[in-house]
């Protein structure tokens, strides 16, 4: 009896030392994107294209600085090709829910001051597109699930305010065209194209 009640009081003090090194905290983050995309031809050519981000984060953290965060966000972006032969004039708006889940380790610089880096996978489902350009919807299309990486980094201000950039990159293939490319007489180069998402952010998240 004596050493079950050693184990528990041990469990106990244990549990609470660990409930005192953890911090959950609950949050709000906004951001604007600036978004481009990355096609297997060069015969496209785009131009950046500016969104915003919103949505919960939470945030796990332990005294030794290492810990995770996640969020659930409303994320607005899309692309614009610039004038070329095959396309121009065309522009996409996609909006999407995004799910990052990242690794985070935070530095205390001051007792107000910090910074922190982070990365981890995210997975985004398609929620609306818009197109500029109707007739080409039936040979155009975006992906409705993606996967890809993120990797950031920021400042932490008054111990709730943290300010930072962040880099997503897809590693599915987030749009895809039937358009064929053709050479200067004639000749089919390739059937298609395909792309990839690149996003960078400027963030913003208040934790309570």
């Amino acid at each position: 009896m004596k050493k079950k009640m050693t184990m528990i009081t041990l469990t106990i003090l244990l549990m609470s030392a660990l409930s005192l090194q953890a911090g959950i905290r609950i949050g709000a983050k906004a951001g604007i994107n600036l978004a481009n995309a990355s096609f297997n031809s060069d015969a496209l050519k785009t131009d950046n294209y500016t969104g915003f981000q919103v949505g919960p984060i939470i945030e796990f953290s332990t005294l030794s600085g290492l810990g995770f965060d996640a969020a659930v966000l409303y994320s607005q972006h899309g692309l614009k090709f610039q004038n070329t032969s095959i396309l121009s004039n065309y522009e996409e708006k996609v909006s999407t829910l995004d799910i990052p889940v990242n690794l985070k380790y935070k530095l205390s610089l001051a007792n107000m001051v910090g910074c922190y880096l982070t990365a981890g996978p995210y997975v985004s489902f398609k929620l609306d597109d818009q197109l500029t350009l109707d007739q080409i919807k039936a040979e155009w299309g975006t992906k409705k699930f993606g996967v890809g990486l993120n990797f950031g980094a920021g400042f932490e201000l008054i111990k709730c305010l943290q300010i930072g950039v962040n880099y997503q990159l897809a590693l599915n293939d987030d749009y895809s065209s039937n358009i064929p490319t053709v050479d200067y007489i004639g000749n089919i180069i390739n059937s298609g194209f395909s792309g990839k998402t690149h996003i960078w952010s400027i963030t913003a998240a208040y934790f309570f």
